[in-house]
């Protein structure tokens, strides 16, 4: 009998085993080599790693390696500071931080950390921010995070104005992805403030982030705003939604949408309606500077155009330049004005550059306006005013005061004038009121505080003065007629108008 060349199957099998154990056990003992020698989730290693992100000095109250069923570490009570004194507020804290990375990564030395979960996260911003400390050189290979969440992280960051309250944002939700070095990270948040945005909702990316750079960061994504209370800014109230996207660099982003006001409304006032706009603007959010590209305002029949900006470096001023072309101005009076019923009707066109400074004033000292507008086809609501002006059309065309007692020649006038508002007191020049038969123009003063008139001009008519007078006066007035007459017009005499908004004094001087 022969035997087959090599042994039997039995001993090849039992070679191939030996061999194949040999090498397991090699590699084994190589990889237990690596994990001892450069095992990362050490408390040293992460101080270590968390000092080089932060640049600051890390604190950590509790440590625990964690090897099944994933390499990690737990590490609780960790602080980040940049001042050493006993009584200077940490930076951050962190509760508790739970590091979980992958054998695979291990043995491989990709530094790529699968998870971490923090909680408990405190994170303060000071007015004036300690220099960075640098005190480890940077890693030839960096570390990467694939997930990163911290819901219930919170941020306050001081006011630069001394004995203003901090800023307090709450995170729900905030999670990032894709944590690397060169590389950009997508984050998704829920944020809460409700003094300065309310709830929004971000999703996008941000990076790489450089830190001699910051500004030139680039940023975009998408945002939802809910449940912001106006009522704060005192002077209007109601509740604001907005959606939009974002695209740029934090230090100049093109950010556009659309917000929604149901339930808009002057304080002064207080009638609610409709706000809807859409807008295009560039923010700055390093310094908090605002360029209003372009801004479409829709209020009841009235659509308003604007551009401006928000800008300031210790306190921010708003300047607007607005245009209506296709508005009603009972539409904006219904702002302003606490009547169910605004006292004038009729189409406005109107410009004006609104300068709104920070100052410690009420919003009617503190805003300013230059402009002027124009109120075609302009019907009085209260039924003495019309009266009144139907009153004075006839009496400009000659016509007698009967015809016109009952209202049944009602009038439609053209308002018209420049306006400069400062320290609460519009100053109206170039004004003129036209209705058929007459034109009343001139200038003067509005008092905004307290409602008081004082305007003077001439009224030019038609008629003469005598037939303007009708009656016995006509008699008296004839002699009159010669001097009033001017420029082909029937009679140009002096006017002033006194007294209030809601009980105004018209006189018409007769002397020359």
């Amino acid at each position: 009998m022969k035997v087959q060349k090599g042994g039997t199957p039995h001993s090849r099998f039992l070679e191939g085993l030996t061999r194949s154990a040999i090498v397991l056990l090699a590699l084994l003992g190589a990889a237990l080599t690596i994990v001892a020698t450069r095992w990362p989730f050490r408390r040293e290693a992460t101080i270590s790693s968390l000092e080089q992100v932060s640049l600051s000095d890390v604190k950590i109250g509790r440590f625990e390696k964690v090897f099944f069923p994933h390499p990690g570490y737990i590490a609780q009570n960790v602080a980040f500071k940049r001042d050493n004194a006993a009584n200077t507020r940490p930076l951050a804290r962190v509760g508790k931080i739970t590091c979980q990375g992958s054998w695979c990564g291990l043995l491989t030395l990709t530094h790529q950390i699968t998870r971490i979960d923090l909680e408990g996260v405190q994170v303060y911003v000071p007015t004036h921010l300690p220099p960075a400390i640098r005190k480890h050189p940077e890693p030839k290979t960096p570390p990467t995070v694939r997930e990163l969440f911290a819901d219930g992280a919170v941020l306050e960051i001081d006011s630069l104005h001394p004995g203003a309250q901090t800023e307090h944002f709450d995170f729900p939700e905030l999670a990032l992805s894709g944590l690397a070095q060169n590389k950009p990270i997508r984050f998704r948040t829920l944020m809460l403030n409700r003094k300065l945005i309310g709830q929004l909702r971000a999703v996008g990316t941000v990076g790489p982030l450089t830190l001699r750079r910051i500004p030139e960061t680039r940023i975009s994504g998408e945002y939802h705003i809910r449940g912001y209370d106006l009522s704060r800014h005192r002077i209007v109230a109601g509740t604001l939604s907005a959606d939009g996207r974002f695209n740029g660099t934090l230090g100049h982003a093109d950010v556009g949408g659309r917000t929604d006001i149901p339930d808009f409304s002057v304080t002064r006032s207080r009638h609610s309606m409709g706000l809807t706009a859409e807008y295009k603007t560039v923010v700055d959010a390093i310094e908090g500077n605002v360029v209003i590209q372009s801004a479409e305002a829709h209020l009841l029949r009235s659509t308003l155009m604007a551009h401006g900006s928000i800008s300031g470096r210790d306190s921010k001023t708003l300047a607007l330049d607005v245009d209506g072309r296709q508005a009603r101005v009972e539409d904006l009076l219904r702002l302003v004005v606490k009547a169910n019923r605004p006292p004038l009707d009729g189409a406005l066109s109107m410009h004006a550059h609104v300068v709104l400074p920070t100052k410690q004033e009420p919003f009617l000292r503190r805003v300013q306006l230059q402009g002027d507008f124009t109120i075609n086809g302009a019907e009085f609501t209260k039924r003495t005013t019309e009266q009144k002006l139907n009153e004075l059309s006839a009496r400009a065309r000659g016509k007698k005061k009967a015809k016109v007692a009952g209202g049944s020649e009602a009038v439609a006038a053209e308002l018209k004038s420049a306006v400069k508002l400062h320290s609460g007191i519009a100053t109206l020049s170039d004004a003129l009121l036209a209705v058929p038969g007459a034109v009343a123009s001139g200038a003067g003063t509005y008092n905004l505080l307290n409602e008081t008139i004082d305007l003077h001009g001439s009224l030019t008519m038609h008629a003469t003065l005598s037939k303007a007078a009708g009656g016995i006066k006509s008699v008296v007035l004839i002699p009159l007629d010669l001097f009033f007459k001017k420029h082909g017009a029937g009679a140009v005499v002096p006017v002033r108008i006194t007294g209030t908004y809601s009980h105004p004094v018209i006189k018409v001087l007769l002397t020359k």
